[in-house]
């Protein structure tokens, strides 16, 4: 006899909680498994998004023993090819890996990242990071053309770059996660967020952001208020700086709206007291109420990586 079997994902996302069950079919004939598991495994969790990863297995029983055959594996390591797109899959690759200084290919062209091989399993490719090391509070104002192409700055600050970002996010049946990090001046520890769902849009779309499924502290999901809008630029260093309906100044890429609550990108002040001038002009993460408008923060840091990545490596 052989049995099919495969495990499939199901997620409580109110309570935050993810099992795993393991289905299994009994036939005798080995070519109806290859037939059943093609027809209904991989054309729904290939060619269709999916809330949940299978990975099927046949084993063979015969006088008394076992035999386990891998027939697809959506966590394959080398399913884009023999390049190197991402930090999950480097850290899938080789999980006692601890470097974070790589170069990877989500297409064509290298790219240069950091990679946190540490932090809740590792795998994750850092994104953005703000310091409080920054010398000039507005290294983050720039043109368009910067945050395409992703920059540095002094005190290892870094955007990634907005194409990069598409890239990454949008290999399908591939879904990203999203982990910010917030330090708060004074704090010890940063406070964690994650979204489950990540996604950058193509220079076509105006880089547009889709984000969904919060999973953290209640009264700080404020990026969710800003899915679904457009990358833009803000000028603030200018005799007409940009500004909003409750803003009169605004600085920074970001995905902005016509009131903000998140731009982790706005300018890094060391003092609350430069805030006063307008309450959206440095990094902004609303929680619960305005006076969190004029937090000061020595770090933020922003990291992607597989939403699956816990699945597939059983980290979690």
């Amino acid at each position: 006899d052989y049995v099919l079997c495969w495990y499939q994902r199901r997620e409580l996302r109110g309570a935050f909680v993810t099992t795993y069950e393991n289905l299994c079919t009994i036939a005798k004939d080995l070519k109806m498994f290859v037939a059943f598991l093609f027809i209904s495994v991989l054309a729904g969790n290939v060619f269709m998004e999916s809330s949940f990863r299978r990975v099927p297995e046949i084993t063979e029983r015969q006088y008394g023993t076992r035999k386990t055959y891998m027939i697809f594996d959506p966590c394959n390591t080398n399913k884009p090819g023999n390049r190197t797109v991402s930090c999950s899959q480097i850290k899938m690759r080789d999980p006692s890996s601890k470097q974070t200084k790589h170069t990877i290919y989500p297409r064509d062209k290298p790219v240069e990242v950091e990679c946190d091989m540490e932090t809740d399993g590792g795998g994750w490719t850092v994104i953005q990071r703000r310091t409080k090391y920054e010398v000039k509070n507005n290294n983050f104002e720039k043109d368009l053309q910067h945050y395409e192409s992703g920059f540095k700055t002094e005190g290892r600050a870094l955007w990634i770059g907005l194409e990069t970002l598409h890239e990454l996010t949008s290999f399908p049946n591939n879904q990203q996660a999203l982990r910010i990090e917030l330090k708060r001046k004074g704090a010890t520890e940063p406070t964690v967020l994650l979204y489950h769902k990540f996604l950058v849009g193509s220079q076509a779309e105006h880089y547009k952001l889709t984000i969904a499924d919060y999973e953290g502290p209640p009264d700080y999901e404020a990026l969710s208020y800003h899915n679904g809008e457009k990358f833009t630029i803000k000028k603030s260093m200018t005799p007409n700086p940009d500004k909003d309906k409750c803003s009169d100044r605004l600085s920074g890429g970001w995905w902005f709206k016509e009131c903000n609550k998140a731009n982790l990108n706005g300018r890094n002040f060391k003092n609350a007291w430069e805030l006063r001038t307008s309450k959206d002009l440095g990094i902004t993460w609303h929680i619960k109420n305005d006076q969190s408008y004029h937090y000061i923060y020595d770090s933020v840091e922003m990291k992607i990586r597989d939403d699956d990545y816990g699945f597939c490596t059983g980290v979690f």
